[in-house]
Formats: C-alpha cells, structure tokens, sequence
C-alpha cells in the first residue's frame, strides 16, 4: 500500500459524516492532520473481526464489503453509503477490498470523537496525531444511523424475537385441529398472560350471564381469534425494555404512546363497520415497533442515547424501514406491515377505503390533541377536508 503524501481539503471533508457537522477551524486542523492513502486493486484495507478504532471514507474508487456469512456489497464514491466511515461497526463485520484503485482516509476514532463532541479545546494543528500513526486508542462507535442502515441493507439487523407463548399461540392457530382446550394448554405456559386472558374474558366488553374461571373457558368466550390478538398485545409489552437507565424514560413513553393509540384504534373501530376491532388494537400497538429497535441498538450508542434530539432524529428517519422488516420478520400480515410503514406519513393519500394504517394515522393524531406536538402536525379538519 502506497501513500500519497497531499492532505486532503477542507471542503472535501466536509462531504463526509459527521465531518459535515465540524466548523470551519475544526476541518482546517483535522485536514492539515490527514494524508490521503492510495491502494490498488485487490488490497485489503479492513478485516472482518479486526477491533482497530478508525474511520476509513472512501474518496475514489470502488470498494467490495464481504460479510462473514459471505454476502458481498459494492461501494464506489458515487454511493450514498460513501458519505459514511466504510463498515464502521467493531469489531469490524465485514473484510473490505478494494475492486480498484483507490483512495481513501484513515481518521483516529478517538480524535473523530472529540472533534464531533467539541472537545478539542487548546489542541492545535501540531498536536492532533497524523494518520501514519497505528490507530489503537479505545473510541466510542457514535454512528446509530450508520449502524443500523449497514445492517438493514445488508440483511443483518438484529431483530428483537416474538415472545414465544405468542410464537406458539400463532402456530397452534394455523393448525386446523387446534381447539380450546389444545390453545389453552399452550397459553397456561406463561401464567402472567394466562391471567390477563381470563380477566379480559370477564371485562364488561367479553362478560357473560356468569364469570369464567378456567383459561379453556376464557378462551371459548373470546374465540380463537381475539385470543390470538389478545396474547399477542400481552406479550408485547415484554419488548418494551430496556437496561440503559438513560433509554429507560424513552421506552416507557413509547409504550405509554403505543399502548394511547391502540385503544383509541380500538375505540375508532368499535364505531365503525369497516374495521376489527382487536385487529385495529393490535395494529396501535405494533404502529412503532420500529423504534423499540432503534432504542435497542442505541443501548450500545451512549454519546446518542444521552443525545435527545439526534436520538428522536434517528427514529424519525428509521422507524417506518426497520418497523416493517420486524413485521415481515415475525410473518404478520401485509396490513399491519403497512401500518409500520406509514404510520407517521401525516399526509398519506391512497385511492379506495381507508386502512388499518390510515386508522392509526387518525387515532396518532387525537392522542396529540392538547399537546405541543399537535402545532406540527395536520388538524383532524384538514384531513376530512
């Protein structure tokens, strides 16, 4: 590998993230620090598993990423994906080679991260380290968005897993000789949900003449398909966790937000012939799955989790993509895949009858009546217009 001695410019820089956000003084030092490298075709410039901390950005040329399960990614200058560090996750998840001659940089994480974060105070253009230099301080991966469209383009998502008693309930369903004593038997394996389902059974809205005290007879009354919805949104509160303490406030209020819209879509379709009712809940309640994802992966991202604004940012831009590669995941059906999709696209229009994620998109909007978030959204009246 030969390098080539010419420092790269300001304004090159400034075409790379989260170089973009540094001002202009931080770029002119970090330039002056840098030497542009030049590799030819064939050569290795990152191994797959290696726990070196630096960005590469590539500035010309064509690179091939090969992940360990051996899919293979193509990046050239021109990609949307060269305006960020090259397969910047460590330990490092894919080799990448170069296809062609190229030429790229090698910037320090740990300078990389003081140079985002605005500590460089008193540092000077003599004093940050020079690329030539082996990159071998600890630095914090601060790139979610990075992150998580790397793995999402590249089929590597860590997708957070159904809770198994609804796994089980889903299948039992697809199976014609399932009855209530056989879907009773495999909900009484979660005792929580067990008693959740004879309770609902006995709410004002399922109660019969007397009250049901068997999981066989709760069953019966709802029927195997509210059932199946019901397990379905007990269990999904089990996904709505976390470790982080700093993440902990942001699920809560997810679930709070998730668990609002999905009773005000269960209500929305009481009133209306168009919808199921428990379908309509169920949808509520799934509308931003994404994001319980993305406040997972952010567990691992603490200069972005402690960091609200580019946090809500993040799930802004990601929330749709990665709540339907969930869905699609777990096997539901398109409606509710839709929902995941679209369920904060505010001025959605689509011929024919509304849908699930139009009913979502309504019950959103009437859970933000009388709070500040409704100043950015349409009102309930423009929309019926």
């Amino acid at each position: 590998m030969n390098d080539q001695l010419n420092h790269p410019s300001p304004e090159t820089l400034k075409n790379f993230k989260p170089l973009d956000r540094l001002d202009d003084i931080q770029r002119e030092l970090l330039a002056r620090s840098l030497h542009i490298h030049s590799a030819g075709k064939g050569s290795t410039l990152i191994q797959e598993g290696d726990a070196t901390h630096f960005s590469l950005y590539l500035l010309s040329g064509t690179l091939q990423l090969t992940s360990a399960d051996g899919r293979i990614t193509e990046i050239d200058d021109n990609s949307p994906q060269a305006t960020n560090p090259i397969a910047n996750l460590i330990p490092r998840r894919y080799t990448v080679e170069a296809l062609t001659i190229v030429d790229y940089l090698m910037i320090d994480g740990k300078l990389l991260e003081e140079l985002v974060s605005g500590d460089t105070q008193g540092i000077t253009a003599t004093e940050l380290p020079t690329d030539s230099t082996p990159f071998d301080q600890a630095a914090t991966e601060n790139n979610l968005s990075t992150a998580l469209l790397e793995d999402l383009e590249n089929d590597q998502l860590v997708l957070p897993s159904l809770p198994d008693v609804a796994v089980r309930v889903g299948r039992a369903m697809r199976d014609e000789n399932t009855n209530a004593r056989i879907l009773a038997n495999v909900v009484q394996t979660d005792p929580a949900i067990t008693t959740k389902l004879i309770r609902a059974a006995n709410s004002p809205l399922y109660a019969g003449v007397t009250p049901v005290d068997s999981c066989p007879a709760a069953i019966i009354r709802l029927g195997a398909d509210t059932t199946h919805k019901l397990v379905l949104t007990f269990a999904l509160r089990e996904l709505f966790n976390t470790r982080s303490l700093v993440l902990k406030q942001h699920m809560q209020q997810l679930w709070e937000h998730s668990v609002k819209v999905s009773a005000v879509c269960y209500v929305l379709a009481r009133v209306s012939d168009q919808f199921n009712p428990e379908h309509a809940l169920l949808a509520g309640l799934l509308h931003d799955i994404g994001s319980v994802a993305i406040l997972s992966y952010a567990e691992r991202f603490p200069e972005v989790a402690g960091d609200a604004e580019k946090l809500e940012q993040v799930i802004s831009d990601m929330r749709g993509k990665i709540g339907s590669a969930i869905l699609r995941n777990w096997g539901f059906i398109e409606d509710l895949i839709v929902v995941a999709e679209e369920a904060e696209n505010w001025l959605r229009e689509r011929e024919g009858e509304a849908d699930y994620a139009d009913l979502v998109i309504i019950a959103q909007l009437h859970t933000h009546i009388g709070h500040s978030e409704m100043a950015h959204l349409p009102s309930l009246i423009a929309m019926e217009g």
